[in-house]
């Protein structure tokens, strides 16, 4: 018998969490044949000596829903040991739609989820139809594995209409949406997806179609999860910063109970608000386990840096001033902007403590990008700087310095040591408890301010060389567990007969890049991308997807359905 690949010598850590060992690894017809010795011949032999063998890193919270249409390796998570992508959080979906709603739900997921409107109207292709319509257009074309939940959004606005943002639905409505969200399930959802967030506002202004649902609304599509014998949920609760009200709780248990479905939650995060909310909602989800409810929140590894320019930034959404002026159409955006009226009014909301919805001063931003050559000096100083040479107001500065350039100067925010120190105090307390996945990179989101694609690289090449867990608990927390909550079959372990999606890495060499900009979206249009040294050789179903980081022009992904 001869294999189509060998991987030899390496460190295989099978996703299990059970103890590292040393094997060879041989696939045959795109699935794991042997883990052993193997000595016959194979059409490829990958040298892993040095190298840890794992399988490939699942990422469940991600926005490439629309990104897959140009980009079937799902970049920059491809990079970063990803081979399976989960799409259609929070919510937002592009199905199932009526083809004359399509243009409203991108342009809803553009605004929510700070996606380009140009990289959509040029690269996007979907008519509209049914779930099943829009991930057939992917078959034999993907680079990665990828699936979707179906999303409360499109749900209630193919039901509902324009009134699906204006109110709560009539019981024939809820009927009308648990058949959607069951011929979704059907056609291979992999779970159903919500959120009811104060933040989350369409390109209209209003607030998105989830955020009116009852919670009686929600629970009944939660429901339909218990007919099928596969499935998720995956929520973000309005109080979720918090920690979690009283309400949110009691919804979150009735989900659960309604629908015998994992539901996974949004990453432990602290907010200027809520410092301490993270450690509510980790106590809350480990009390919920002990009354036998399934909830999973996520820990981040990301730098949790942020890039932003005003004409495109979701950052200060929560300050309704900023958000009025910084939603406004141009011209009226950079109007308002210079306007002294409306600076004052902006001034007011910065300074008021309970208003502020921002970690950061904004003396602090540093200006990482500039479109003028004339304004390069800038670059690299902070607003604090600039505005003592100027002898101008900071916050006058910064949105001088905005104006300036069209609203195209590119600004980032740098955590402070001390912020450092408590993040990682909260990463720490995630990864010491095991209800508690690894995530979230938002893949394919908020383009324009951030990438978190690294977090399973930062995870392997910082956190355990620290010492703050095990590498094989590590990549259980990317690879076993999220198969494991998600019912993901054959993925996500390294045993005979699972589909072959395997990475092999340099543990010495492994290390995540800075965040950098790059033009490559279609309309010209740019994004932050994070690169990755140390992975040898990424594998999907078999066949190399990447090798030594460089794609080998292979698209073995598969669409993945639920069973």
């Amino acid at each position: 018998m001869s294999f189509d690949i060998v991987i030899g010598g390496g460190l295989v850590v099978d996703g299990s969490g059970m103890p590292g060992f040393q094997a060879d690894v041989a696939i045959k017809d795109g699935r794991i044949a042997r883990i052993g010795r193997v000595t016959e011949a194979a059409e490829k032999v990958i040298d892993a000596d040095g190298a840890v063998v794992t399988p490939g890193f699942i990422d469940v919270h991600t926005h490439y829903d629309v990104q897959l249409d140009w980009d079937p390796l799902a970049s920059p998570s491809c990079s970063h040991g990803v081979t399976t992508v989960l799409t259609g959080n929070c919510g937002f979906t592009l199905a199932p739609a009526k083809p004359e709603d399509v243009p409203w739900l991108a342009a809803m997921l553009s605004r929510v989820e700070g996606m380009s409107k140009e990289a959509l109207g040029a690269g996007f292709r979907f008519d509209g139809g049914s779930f099943a319509d829009f991930w057939q257009r992917h078959e034999g074309r993907l680079g990665v594995n990828a699936g979707g939940y179906v999303g409360h959004c499109a749900v209630r606005r193919f039901v509902m209409g324009d009134d699906a943002s204006e109110r709560e639905a009539t019981g024939e409505e809820i009927a009308a949406m648990q058949e959607l969200v069951r011929q979704a399930m059907r056609e291979g959802a992999l779970g159903f997806s919500t959120s009811q967030l104060d933040i989350h506002v369409g390109d209209d202004g209003r607030e998105v179609p989830s955020n009116h649902a009852s919670p009686e609304e929600v629970i009944a599509l939660c429901s339909v999860l218990a007919e099928f014998d596969h499935g998720a949920i995956e929520a973000i609760p309005r109080s979720f910063a918090s920690g979690y009200d009283e309400k949110d709780r009691e919804l979150l248990h009735a989900m659960y109970r309604a629908s015998g479905k994992p539901i996974e939650l949004n990453i432990l995060t602290p907010t200027p608000q809520h410092p301490m909310g993270w450690q509510r909602a980790l106590e809350f989800c480990r009390e919920s386990f002990e009354q036998g409810v399934r909830v999973h929140p996520q820990f981040t590894t990301n730098k949790l840096e942020l890039h932003l320019k005003l004409a495109d930034t979701f950052v200060f959404d929560e300050m309704p001033v900023w958000r009025e002026i910084l939603t406004t159409a141009e011209p009226e955006r950079s109007k308002r902007l210079a306007d002294p009226a409306w600076r004052a009014k902006m001034r007011s909301e910065w300074d008021d403590e309970d208003a502020r919805a921002v970690a950061f001063d904004v003396a602090d931003l540093e200006v990482e990008a500039v479109r003028d050559p004339a304004n390069q000096g800038w670059v690299g100083r902070t607003v604090g700087e600039l505005s003592e040479e100027r002898g101008t107001d900071k916050l006058d500065t910064f949105l001088d310095l905005a104006l300036a350039e069209g609203l195209e100067t590119n600004f980032r925010t740098r955590m402070s040591d001390i912020a450092k120190e408590f993040i990682g105090h909260i990463v720490v307390a995630g990864l010491s408890d095991p209800i508690v996945m690894a995530g979230s990179s938002d893949g394919g989101a908020h383009l324009a301010s951030f990438t978190g694609a690294d977090y399973s690289t930062r995870l392997l090449a910082e956190w355990v060389p620290a010492g703050n867990i095990s590498l094989e608990q590590a990549v259980w927390r990317l690879t076993g567990m999220p198969a494991t909550v998600h019912g993901l079959r054959d993925r996500g372990f390294l045993r005979t007969g699972a589909w072959a999606d395997v990475v092999v890495y340099d543990p010495a060499a492994l290390r995540a890049g800075e965040a950098h900009l790059v033009r490559d979206f279609p309309a010209d249009t740019e994004r932050y991308v994070v690169d990755a040294e140390g992975y040898r050789c990424v594998i999907v179903n078999g066949e190399v997807l990447l090798d030594q980081g460089a794609h080998t022009g292979a698209l073995p992904g598969h669409v993945l359905r639920g069973a």
